[in-house]
């Protein structure tokens, strides 16, 4: 029984479809597609009264999450080891990582995986570079993924030559 016309077009289609299927999954980058359509980060940030080189500031965000961060030692020395502290309200935060980045100008992004230490405490060790230019203002940025959306904690000190 020989092929009907009809058929070779759908077995024509088919393999086309099969293929743009094999191929779209190779090519395209799914994660960045869910990303841009959640959106950008909205950030709460800190009351700009809290100076991180006297004392802890803390910040709560959208979906009640708090974050509470301190920087030891308390002077931000460049170019030595510091320890970032958060306690949260939360024991649970899975991936939770520490983005922190010069604002004033690029000196790197430097991207700290907190250590889940328990009952809501949270740590890592990162160090700064130096600039001859000084006066660095920098962001330090806690984010949580939501399906819809991302939401996160700004953080903001500063630290000189």
């Amino acid at each position: 029984m020989p092929i009907q016309k009809n058929e070779i077009k759908s077995i024509i289609f088919a393999i086309a479809g099969i293929t743009a299927i094999v191929l779209g999954y190779f090519l395209i980058d799914f994660n960045a597609l869910y990303q841009s359509l959640k959106g950008e980060t909205k950030y709460i940030t800190q009351d700009t009264k809290c100076d991180l080189h006297k004392q802890s500031c803390s910040i709560k965000i959208q979906d009640g999450t708090t974050f509470e961060l301190s920087i030891n030692p308390k002077s931000i020395p460049l170019m030595k080891p510091l320890k970032f502290s958060i306690k949260s309200n939360n024991p649970n935060l899975k991936d939770l990582t520490l983005n922190i980045y010069a604002t004033n100008m690029f000196m790197g992004e430097f991207n700290l995986h907190l250590k889940n230490l328990g009952n809501g405490n949270y740590e890592t060790i990162g160090t700064l570079p130096t600039c001859p230019v000084g006066d660095m203002k920098w962001n330090a940025d806690i984010k949580i993924d939501k399906l819809s959306k991302s939401i996160g904690a700004r953080f903001k000190f500063k630290t000189g030559i």
